[in-house]
């Protein structure tokens, strides 16, 4: 610190200006890399809403948002979507998104999988549409839906 300091004493008017100016440079750089980031992260956000069609999974008051375009729902620990339910498989189902439309395809699952009560291999799914793996139940609903109250 004290050599620093020397070395900053040491140092005419002019050239501590210009070290100013160039830490001030450097700091607005650094500035606007941020803000471009932030809006670039803003804009990537916009597009996926746009992509997942802002759609998320809801099991009573429990919310799944959509946040990848493939999810591996089931038991196993490395599911996206853990089901702690014994009639559900351990790699039970998979949905993904295609130009912001939905489909679910069962991986061979015991339990099976149903959208709107009818056993499916693999299925479009709409906004409000049930699927059922085993014995849970949920429903795709867009984000800003109200959450049911269980009874």
């Amino acid at each position: 610190m004290s050599e620093l300091l020397s070395y900053l004493h040491s140092l005419s008017i002019p050239d501590l200006v210009l070290c100013a100016a160039a830490v001030v440079i450097l700091d607005l750089f650094a500035l606007a890399i941020i803000l471009a980031v932030s809006r670039e992260s803003k804009l990537c956000q916009k597009r996926w809403h746009k992509v997942s069609s802002g759609l998320e999974l809801r099991i009573w008051d429990k919310r799944y948002p959509l946040e990848a375009d493939e999810i591996l729902l089931g038991r196993h620990i490395s599911a996206d979507i853990r089901l702690a339910d014994a009639s559900v498989s351990r790699y039970h189902a998979v949905m993904t998104v295609s130009n912001g439309v939905w489909s679910i395809s069962d991986l061979d699952s015991k339990g099976g999988t149903f959208v709107n009560d009818r056993r499916v291999h693999q299925a479009r799914l709409a906004p409000g549409d049930s699927v059922r793996l085993g014995n849970v139940q949920f429903y795709l609903v867009p984000e800003t839906a109200p959450v049911k109250k269980r009874r």
